[in-house]
């Protein structure tokens, strides 16, 4: 995908097996880290997940998303 990195990174809700915030969101490990360090603290059931390493499906529409927003 064009738009997607394997250093980029979404929040991923387990409990409802979906990204947690709009699909063109999306944060370079650079920018986790930063946020993290600031105090940034995730909900229950919610986890930093490589946008590279979801399904296949998940990945076109979040570049798809990215590349509407542009």
């Amino acid at each position: 995908m064009k738009n997607i990195s394997k250093e980029d990174y979404i929040i991923w809700d387990f409990e409802n097996n979906i990204p947690s915030e709009p699909l063109d969101v999306v944060y370079h490990y650079t920018t986790l880290i930063d946020i993290v360090n600031d105090g940034f603290k995730l909900y229950h059931g919610h986890r930093w997940e490589p946008v590279a390493g979801l399904p296949i499906v998940w990945q076109k529409k979040i570049s798809e998303a990215i590349e509407e927003s542009k």
